[in-house]
């Protein structure tokens, strides 16, 4: 059963959502990890880092072997397909209006144990960076 009601310029502007609303523990799971993006991305490029969590037009975005983030796409909203996702980890999407936060939709349900899990295997993963 679907649970999630995209806000208005959403439905008519933006790319796909998906079934499920992102419950607040999972938000605050992304959350943390932007943080930790952008310390680490910091620390490797001794800049400020468009972080794909943001509305910064990074769509390559980051990618390692656990998880992978992309800004959302602009131009994506003109083709019929759109953005596949902004945020995936195992078999898990996320999806967001603009900027993490806004708009937030997943394809699956997570639990709270779960979620706990996928914080942990990423910033252990961010700190291998």
């Amino acid at each position: 059963m679907t649970d999630y009601k995209p806000e208005l310029g959403q439905a008519a502007f933006g790319n796909p959502w998906r079934e499920f609303t992102v419950p607040d523990y999972v938000h605050s799971h992304l959350a943390l990890i932007r943080e930790e993006l952008d310390r680490v991305m910091w620390n490797k490029l001794q800049r400020a880092y468009d972080n794909p969590f943001d509305n910064s037009g990074n769509i390559e975005g980051f990618k390692n072997d656990v998880f992978e983030v992309h800004a959302y796409d602009w131009s994506a909203t003109d083709t019929d397909v759109g953005q596949p996702f902004n945020f995936k980890w195992r078999d898990v999407e996320v999806c967001w209006y603009k900027y993490l936060g806004r708009g937030m939709s997943m394809n699956r349900e997570m639990g709270t144990g779960e979620a706990a899990e996928m914080r942990r295997e990423i910033l252990d993963s961010l700190g291998a960076e």
